[in-house]
């Protein structure tokens, strides 16, 4: 199995802040906004940050390219051309020099410049276990890594197990627009709701889970449904995330796993929200070169905190930190961050917690 340069300490411990966010391309977004971000994360100081679509390439053999089944160390980023060298070279010297001091960084990354995940701990925090996919997801073809079953291909999963609780964050793949794109959301939903269903510790998914949960979780829900594919099946016509058919497996989801959408818990809407407010996390960009973009003062809302049933006594909140159509707090991204606040278990309450391990440093 793969193994990673992280270790644990030996009192284990539960986050209370936990961040995630979309950052559509890390590199490119610390060159152009890494003061808004640097900005952010120091005034927010969030225990664990869960950053999704980093786009950064997984290590592996010399001249190994896409999809050709060698084995990559995903948790390490290929640094073989010019420009893999460059862009390393910017996250080392932005967010790597800056925050190194204060968290470990774990990579779960693909085979280019695609998809891939990481996460930020707080130096102190312990877990006793890290994994980087789900077994459920093993039995499906496009979410296994023949070369490596220990991670997920695509680099979207990362899951931590705290002290009275696991953190599953994920970057869930787009829904797409052909059949071929529809079965690989299909299998990766079942497998989820497999894996929910059948877990045996209190639970946390947080990420970009690419589905809108209901018609409030849209702008303009009518607009929507008319967008992208109209053909047969009739329930993956509309905006991939919106379409019914994921819609009513997301629902599976919760209802299977006994979990709860934090947001809508604690901001509960009978219409549509205001489109300027901060109830969506994904917006459309705004023009650029062209007079009107067709998806500009639009938004979803397609990232989520997730949280068990038996943790809602320990939700203090859950925040969308982004607004407006010119995406206000959205540091660059076409997402903004979504912070999750969990109270500590009071100390009369604290139930056995698994042993914590000391992961061997190569």
């Amino acid at each position: 199995s793969q193994r990673r340069n992280f270790a644990c300490s030996t009192t284990l411990d539960d986050p209370q802040t936990v961040i995630s966010w979309n950052v559509n391309g890390l590199v490119v977004q610390l060159r152009n906004n890494w003061s808004l971000i640097k900005t952010f994360l120091e005034s927010e100081q969030p225990d664990v940050l869960c950053l999704q679509e980093v786009r950064l390439p997984a290590a592996g053999p010399k001249g190994c390219k896409r999809a050709d089944g060698q084995k990559r160390r995903r948790g390490e980023a290929k640094c073989d051309s010019a420009q893999e060298k460059a862009d390393w070279d910017v996250v080392q010297k932005t967010l790597i020099s800056t925050f190194a001091g204060g968290y470990t960084f774990h990579w779960s990354l693909a085979d280019w410049k695609y998809s891939g995940t990481l996460m930020m701990i707080r130096r102190g925090l312990a877990f006793s276990r890290m994994e980087f996919t789900r077994p459920s997801l093993l039995q499906h073809q496009g979410h296994r890594d023949v070369a490596d079953d220990t991670c997920h291909p695509e680099g979207r999963v990362i899951f931590v197990s705290f002290k009275t609780f696991d953190l599953l964050a994920t970057y869930s793949p787009n829904n797409g627009n052909d059949a071929a794109a529809f079965e690989r959301r299909r299998a990766w939903d079942a497998a989820m709701k497999q894996e929910v269903a059948t877990r045996t510790r209190p639970l946390i998914w947080i990420g970009d889970l690419n589905v809108a949960a209901d018609r409030v979780d849209v702008t303009h829900p009518e607009w929507f449904l008319q967008q992208c594919y109209q053909g047969e099946p009739e329930d993956m016509r509309g905006q991939p995330g919106f379409t019914k058919g994921e819609r009513v497996r997301f629902q599976e989801i919760l209802s299977e796993g006994k979990l709860v959408d934090s947001f809508r818990h604690l901001h509960p809407v009978e219409d549509v929200p205001p489109a300027l407010g901060p109830f969506f996390t994904w917006r459309g960009h705004p023009p650029v070169h062209q007079a009107v973009a067709r998806y500009h003062g639009k938004g979803m809302r397609i990232d989520y905190a997730l949280v068990a049933q038996e943790l809602l006594p320990r939700l203090s909140a859950c925040d969308i930190l982004g607004s407006g159509a010119d995406r206000n707090g959205f540091l660059g991204s076409d997402h903004c961050p979504l912070r999750l606040s969990m109270a500590k278990l009071e100390a009369e309450k604290e139930v056995k917690a698994p042993k914590p391990l000391v992961f061997d440093l190569d």
